[in-house]
Formats: structure tokens, C-alpha cells, sequence
């Protein structure tokens, strides 16, 4: 079958890195220039204390405030809903901004961050101390978590010991009945240790992750240990304190203590709750997995092909310079662009675990990379596709990834397939007009889903764009509504929404949400309109494993 085929030539050039090694500036990011200090205190009852402590030089963070007033600014004079707000002109260049007192820095600071917070952002955190003087700000943060399983749900990015750079954490009650804690490091990431050792030093700032348990620490990989603490401080002024930090990125870290009351009845793994929260932030159900019956079908739409050439001396200085990889080349294979079919009837809302099982090509040669049968799926990278606005027959697109066919391939001959699919047969639907006459109302969702009820915070706007900032709560089905604007240009546009992660309790679930909406019509632009939404609650949901295959794919 002829494809759309796109053909991706990697290079890497020993001329193009000769900037690193002349000394250009790379490292890890921390939230900013500035001293940092985290403690993670988990209690006898599995609940935790997350505490950010970040002293930051003044001048940065008043910049700072200042981008984010004016970014306000022009967002609201873009969508503001007065009618009578005059058009936005073009002014000539102002003075420079007058210094803020104390008091005018610290209310801004807090008006910035309950904004980011209300777009996702350090959900969940609260100023607990702001303290501002002449040369820095002071911000203590702190963010509670009711059990270790929601912890860890969160990634260990966001509460493990961020300057060591883990990517995984693992809880456990050892043989001993001992507490085990386990932080794996990232792929390779010690190849990058020169690089950071030489920032760091130069960063001047000092950061410390301490974690305090309910019992007696017996043993920890961190170089500080006390009582039921242990901890990591770095100090760019000391080398010897980054270079004692460093050397720990390069195997797991390993802290056990007495339980002091801490139970578990199975290992708590930090990617795989993370995994499942995220599936829960995508609105699925959870639904045991059927194996399909017939009806899916599918139908391949495009083919690229990315190789790697290095030119002479260039892989060598990548190996000398690992930084730049990470600016650099994505990897070598081939991703095959398809459509999934579903039953007549149905729509498919999202798929997920896709792979390729087997692949060959037109003399019967395995692909490199394809998963054979047997395989532990577990093992292999998770793609998800969500539909969104779904297309008229309910297919989704999806994209199969495997390695490179051999130099003189002539065709994928066939690939073999498989993937989950979540279906529905239709929706149950309300619309809800003119939601401004009910902005910070509570609105009855019953006719979708009983006990679900939608409160909109706030709505700004003129065409062609609006975006509504509200909260739907209810049983825990409501992270299954889907909420839309429903749009009235004749010329169309598109709607989307943006998810905070549900949070149950009290047998209430509660979902945050950002819609944004985008319609053009020229005659149209700046005039305000009731604003109408679209509530829909999916029927019939099916979650089933497809078998499909793919054949004779032209590779010239």
C-alpha cells in the first residue's frame, strides 16, 4: 500500500557540539535561582508533610511578577466580558515600573500563585510563610497527603530528593519487617555528572531533602543520618558536598528503618501509581479488559523512517558531552500513523497499550524492536490516545512504533498488532445555557448523572475565544463527564478542557477544570454572546483488547 512517507536524516555533527566544550551553561532546573530546603515527614498512620522552604534573591522574583501582571493584562483585555472596555492601542514604551513595597511584592506574589494553582499548577500546596525584605523573598510551602499511596501517586519528581534526579521510588516492609525504601536513578544519568558537578559549583545556592520517619533510621544511602532523619544538603560553596551528592545518581538509594507503626500489605511502587492516577485524570473507568469481538478493523495512513548518521568525530564528542543529546537527535525507527476502526455503532474514546507483536518485511526478516509473543508488555513504554473530538465513524488515529527494516526492505509485509480499546456506545447528553446567569451557582447535573452538579467559577471572554474556569462534584463517576463549549460559529473552531487531578473525599469526588473555546468568524470577532456548555455522561463503555494486522507497507 502506498503511504504518506516522510524519511528523517539524525545527524550529529562534531562541529555543531564544539559549543559545550566551550563552556556553554547546562544543568538542572530547581524552580528558579535560590536556596531550597524540603522535608518530607511521614507519620505512623502512612499520612505525609511535604514542607518547601525557598529563599530567592528579590530582583528575579519582581521580574518575574512583573511578565506575569502584564501577560494578565493583555489576556483580560483580550476576553474581558465588559462590553464597555475600550480597544487595546498600542502604548508608548513606560518608565521604568516603580518599586513595590514589602507588603505590594508579597500580595502580588500570592495573587500569582493562587492563579498558577487554579490552571493545575502546585495543586494542592498552600503559602504557609511569605517573608519579604529588602534583598530576598522567603516562601515556605507545604502540601499534606493523606496516605503513602497518594504520595507516591504523585511521582517522585515532585517529593523525592529532586537534586539527585530520581525517577522512581518503591515502600516496602522488608523480611525483617523493617521499613525498605528504595529511589531508582534515571537511564544513564550518571553520564551526566561532570556537567552538573560544574554547574552546580557555579550556581551559587545551597539545597537540602531531608526525610523524617516515625522510626529509628539502621541504614541510609544519604550521607546524613540521625534519630528517625536522614538527608542530602549541597552547598555550591562546599565542593565536596556536591561532589558526595553526586556520587549517589549513579545506583539506587536504599533507606531502611524500623516501621514505628507503619504497615503494608504490598510493595507501594511510585511509576505505577503515578500510571493509574494519570488514567484516572483521563477520565476512564475502571472496567476489566474483554477480548474484542469482531467488527474493528484497520487501516494504515502513514510511514517515517529516522536514521542517525555521525558524521567523522561526531559520536566521540557526543560521548564526551552528553548534555548535547539531550538537545539532539530523537531516536532511530519507524512509526507507522493508522486508523482503529470500531464496530458499527460504537466510538472509540481512547486506546491504550498498543504494541507491535511481530513485524517482517518482503523476504520474511524480523524488525528489530517489534515485541514478540511472550514478551513481558509490562516492560515497554505505555501510548495512549485519547480521541477528543472524535471523527464521524468513531476511529481513532494511533501510532505503532518499531525499529529500522534492513537497508533493502522493499515493504513492511505485514505487522501484527494489538491494542486496548475503550468504547461507547453513545452519550447521554444535557446542554446548559447561558451560563453566566449561573456563574457561581450550583448547577444540577441529574438529568446525566445523579448527584453530579457543575459550579462555574469564573468565565471570560469574547469571540473568537473563551475560557470558563469551573469545579464538578459528585459521586465518582463525574471524572467520566465530559464538559465542552458548545460552539456557534459558522465557521467552526475548536473546544477543549483541561483536567486537575479528582480528589475524593467524604465520598464526594471533585474535579477542576479549565474549557477553553475557539470560534472565528470575521463578522463576529469581539461581540459577546451567551455562552452555552454541552454536558455529556458516555453509555454502553466496553474496555477490549484488538488483534489487528497491517500489511504491505511500500518502504520506497
Amino acid at each position: 500500500m502506498k503511504l504518506m512517507r516522510y524519511s528523517i536524516l539524525a545527524v550529529a555533527v562534531a562541529g555543531l557540539l564544539g559549543s559545550w566544550a566551550s563552556g556553554q551553561s547546562w544543568g538542572p532546573r530547581f524552580g528558579g535561582a535560590g536556596d531550597t530546603f524540603t522535608t518530607l515527614v511521614i507519620k505512623a498512620d502512612g499520612s505525609c508533610t511535604l514542607t518547601n522552604e525557598m529563599v530567592q534573591s528579590r530582583k528575579p522574583l519582581e521580574s518575574q511578577v512583573a511578565s506575569w501582571e502584564q501577560y494578565s493584562k493583555r489576556a483580560e483585555a483580550a476576553g474581558s466580558e465588559d462590553e464597555t472596555t475600550p480597544p487595546v492601542v498600542a502604548q508608548p514604551a513606560k518608565p521604568e515600573r516603580k518599586t513595590l513595597t514589602n507588603e505590594e511584592l508579597a500580595s502580588k506574589i500570592r495573587e500569582m500563585y493562587q492563579q498558577q494553582s487554579s490552571y493545575g499548577r502546585d495543586a494542592g500546596q498552600e503559602i504557609e510563610k511569605l517573608e519579604v525584605t529588602t534583598n530576598s523573598v522567603r516562601q515556605v510551602m507545604r502540601r499534606s497527603f493523606g496516605s503513602l499511596k497518594e504520595l507516591l501517586s504523585e511521582g517522585v519528581s515532585s517529593w523525592g530528593p529532586n537534586i539527585l534526579m530520581f525517577e522512581d521510588g518503591r515502600f516496602e516492609i522488608d523480611t525483617n519487617r523493617n521499613l525498605r525504601i528504595t529511589f531508582t536513578p534515571a537511564k544513564e544519568r550518571a553520564r551526566y555528572s561532570k556537567e552538573m558537578s560544574r554547574w552546580l559549583k557555579a550556581a551559587k545556592m545551597k539545597n537540602e531533602w531531608r526525610l523524617v520517619l516515625p522510626g529509628k533510621i539502621l541504614s541510609s544511602g544519604l550521607p546524613g543520618t540521625e534519630g528517625g532523619a536522614t538527608w542530602v544538603r549541597l552547598d555550591s560553596e562546599r565542593p565536596e558536598t556536591v561532589d558526595a551528592a553526586l556520587k549517589l545518581i549513579d545506583a539506587p538509594l536504599v533507606i531502611t528503618a524500623e516501621p514505628g507503626g507503619i504497615t503494608l500489605d504490598e510493595p507501594l511502587v511510585s511509576s505505577k501509581l503515578a500510571r493509574a492516577a494519570w488514567r484516572e485524570t483521563k477520565s476512564d473507568p475502571n472496567l476489566p479488559i474483554t477480548e474484542a469481538g469482531a467488527g474493528f478493523q484497520a487501516e494504515p495512513v502513514g510511514l517515517s523512517l529516522t536514521t542517525i548518521h555521525y558524521f567523522p568525530g561526531g559520536k566521540e564528542r557526543l560521548k564526551n558531552h552528553p548534555e548535547a543529546s539531550m538537545y539532539g537527535t530523537e531516536s532511530a525507527g519507524t512509526v507507522v500513523s493508522a486508523k482503529l476502526f470500531p464496530p458499527k455503532g460504537r466510538i472509540i474514546r481512547s486506546v491504550s497499550g498498543l504494541r507491535v507483536k511481530a513485524a517482517k518485511d518482503d523476504k520474511g526478516r524480523a524488525i528489530a524492536g517489534a515485541v514478540e509473543e511472550g514478551d513481558d508488555t509490562e516492560s515497554y513504554r505505555e501510548y495512549s490516545y485519547n480521541s477528543g473530538e472524535e471523527e464521524k465513524n468513531g476511529a481513532a488515529r494511533v501510532e505503532l512504533r518499531l525499529g529500522l527494516p534492513a537497508p533493502d526492505a522493499k515493504t513492511l509485509e505485514e505487522l501484527d498488532c494489538e491494542a486496548v480499546a475503550l468504547t461507547i456506545g453513545g452519550w447521554k447528553e444535557m446542554l446548559l445555557t447561558n451560563v453566566q446567569a449561573d456563574a457561581k451557582k450550583e448547577i444540577d447535573l441529574g438529568e446525566v448523572l445523579p448527584g453530579a452538579k457543575l459550579i462555574i467559577k469564573k468565565i471570560s471572554g469574547k469571540k473568537p475565544q473563551t475560557m470558563i474556569e469551573a469545579r464538578v462534584e459528585g459521586p465518582a463517576a463525574v471524572s467520566q463527564l465530559e464538559v465542552k463549549v458548545k460552539l456557534s460559529s459558522r465557521r467552526g473552531g475548536s473546544s477543549n478542557v483541561s483536567n486537575q487531578r479528582s480528589t475524593t473525599a467524604g465520598g464526594k469526588t471533585t474535579r477542576n477544570l479549565t474549557l477553553q473555546a475557539y470560534e472565528y468568524d470575521p463578522d463576529e470577532v469581539g461581540k459577546k454572546s451567551p455562552t452555552t456548555l454541552l454536558v455529556r455522561y458516555p453509555q454502553d463503555v466496553k474496555r477490549e483488547r484488538v488483534h489487528f494486522k497491517l500489511s504491505t507497507l511500500d518502504l520506497l
